[in-house]
């Protein structure tokens, strides 16, 4: 008896394929989501861990500091006073005078001065339920204002620091503080925001 060997068709083998192709973008597009979650709730996480630094920084080292925020960034501040008598003596008089209209200096410390918030990340910043404009933070002749306080005697601003992806807009990654407890980070889906 003789066995007749039967191949695929070329129509069968573009089924397969097409079949295969769609499993991989969805496998691809699974993966493009998943990376957008974990690098916004990875900055979260970088945000509680520096603020939470800066808090311990004002306590040990007994000083207000202060987060100044940028368009591309975060920057850590420390209050000087413009009437300390110390002070007035190694500044200029220009010096001064900015320091009076403006008295939050970068801090020079051990701890990272900036913190850089990525291009794809929008954040928004909520304070006594009232969102903060990044434009009134910044003076162009005298540098950036706190929106942010964390002080010697361990309390500092209560806030709420909205982060969304701008790649997916399917989760909100929060990061919150009451001005006593610690500072916290979670994930919300849309059923929370």
């Amino acid at each position: 008896m003789l066995l007749r060997q039967r191949g695929f068709t070329l129509l069968e083998l573009m089924v397969v394929l097409m079949v295969v192709g769609l499993l991989l973008s969805m496998v691809n597009l699974a993966s493009s989501d998943n990376a957008a979650q974990s690098d916004t709730e990875e900055f979260g996480k970088q945000l509680q861990a520096a603020f939470t630094q800066y808090r311990q920084e004002a306590v040990f080292q007994n000083l207000d500091l202060g987060v100044g925020w940028l368009p591309e960034e975060f920057w850590l501040l420390v209050y000087t006073d413009p009437n300390s008598q110390e002070l007035a003596r190694d500044m200029s008089v220009e010096e001064l005078t900015r320091l009076q209209k403006n008295p939050w200096l970068p801090y020079q410390s051990n701890l990272a001065p900036t913190l850089e918030i990525p291009e794809e990340i929008y954040v928004r910043l909520i304070i006594d339920e009232e969102e903060i404009v990044q434009d009134e933070l910044l003076d162009e002749e005298t540098g950036p204002l706190p929106a942010l306080l964390f002080l010697s005697s361990d309390e500092y601003t209560a806030f709420r620091l909205e982060l969304t992806h701008n790649d997916d807009e399917r989760f909100m990654v929060v990061v919150t503080g009451d001005g006593i407890s610690p500072i916290m980070t979670e994930t919300l889906w849309p059923d929370e925001f």
